[in-house]
């Protein structure tokens, strides 16, 4: 949780609060100088230095804009320097009230230096109360509008962590997925094959010594054998293979290929493995076994589809990979021969839970015209190659 905090700040690093703060209350400070010298002349002191000499009206504007500048400046540095953002209200802002009153002392005493001001103890203190007023509201602007920042910005990071926290969860699911699904395939393609096998010997030899004396019974023993076999070898087979397909674990385009030899022989198949896959399936399968699965059922859909809607007589299937940017993205195209599809920007139909899954993934599913005559299915998913390294699950 930690590490993942710490990412989602670096990541708003450019929000920083005490930066925000500091300018903004700088800006009014300068804001509220000029106003303050405007207000100095307004009353008359241009004039009054004036009587000196010429260059006094400019250097005593210079030193009414200096001081409330540099008085204003002072509360900024010392506000901030303690980084008081997160402090509670209650002592927050009495703390930035007591700092702009100390200061708001010398600036009056400076001011008084100044011969163009006035001198009375009247003007002194209501130029200590307005000095402390506006250093107050000039500072406490700032810091209000830091501390919506921290507020934004804290709940900003709630919400990534959120998003990751779910991520992850999307994630122990999906592996959970893999691990029943691996052990329902196993145990299919193991132990009920073997408990079939078994039961079908044990008829197989009952049938055998029936023969001699009821060749009826030995006859439906046998045929009880034969269906057994049957369904052993296609039922099962074809059940597990839907749970976890055949090939998976040796690589997507093994798996491809496998689906591919499955077909008809009098379907044409052909499998195209671009050299960016065989680059990478060079340091061993590439694609991690969750997005191997996801590549694999949309593959099976698209020739499935091809087959029975468009009665292709040929499917070619091409995959590839390609680096973009930091990532890696898969792009496999599935074409075929038949009659295509109807529509120029055709619904996916049964491949609506496959875009789903792929889109979820950041990957795309596209149905149209293909080169072949008939249709093309084309899927392009990013991934990480080190992902499964990573989990310690090389496939």
């Amino acid at each position: 949780m930690t590490r993942t905090r710490t990412a989602a700040r670096a990541t708003l690093r450019p929000l920083d609060p005490t930066r925000i703060g500091v300018l903004l209350s700088s800006i009014n400070v300068v804001i509220l100088s000029l106003m303050a010298l405007a207000q100095w002349a307004a009353w008359g002191g241009w004039h009054t230095a004036a009587r000196l000499a010429a260059w006094a009206s400019a250097g005593e504007a210079l030193g009414v804009a200096g001081v409330n500048l540099a008085y204003g400046l002072l509360i900024v540095g010392a506000t901030f320097s303690l980084r008081p953002m997160r402090w509670p209200a209650r002592a927050l802002y009495p703390f930035i009230a007591a700092v702009a009153l100390v200061a708001s002392l010398p600036r009056v005493g400076a001011l008084h230096a100044i011969y163009s001001t006035p001198s009375g103890w009247v003007f002194l203190v209501a130029e200590w109360v307005s000095g402390f007023a506006a250093g107050f509201l000039a500072v406490g602007a700032g810091v209000l509008t830091a501390q919506f920042v921290i507020r934004a910005r804290d709940e900003e990071i709630r919400r990534l962590h959120a998003q990751q926290r779910a991520a992850r969860a999307v994630e122990d699911l999906q592996t959970e997925e893999l691990r029943v699904r691996r052990m329902v395939s196993d145990q299919l393609h193991g132990t009920l094959q073997y408990q079939l096998v078994t039961v079908t010997a044990g008829l197989d030899g009952l049938a055998a010594r029936l023969a001699a004396g009821d060749p009826t019974t030995s006859a439906e023993l046998r045929d009880l054998t034969e269906r057994l076999e049957e369904i052993r070898e296609q039922e099962v087979r074809s059940l597990s293979h839907a749970v976890f397909p055949s090939g998976v674990d040796l690589g997507t385009a093994r798996a491809v290929e496998q689906l591919l030899h499955r077909l008809p022989p009098q379907i044409a198949t052909s499998l195209d493995v671009g050299p960016g896959y065989r680059r990478l399936a060079g340091d061993g399968n590439p694609l991690p076994l969750a997005e191997r699965l996801v590549v694999v059922y949309a593959v099976e859909e698209g020739v499935t589809n091809a087959l029975k809607h468009g009665r292709a007589t040929t499917v070619h299937v091409a995959i590839d990979a390609r680096q973009a940017g930091d990532t890696w993205v898969l792009d496999v195209d599935v074409d075929d021969d038949g009659t295509g599809v109807p529509d120029p920007q055709p619904a996916h139909h049964g491949l609506v839970r496959h875009a789903g899954r792929i889109e979820s993934r950041g990957g795309t599913l596209d149905l149209g015209p293909g080169p072949l005559g008939g249709a093309r299915l084309h899927l392009t998913l990013p991934f990480d190659p080190d992902k499964d390294r990573a989990l310690g699950q090389a496939g």
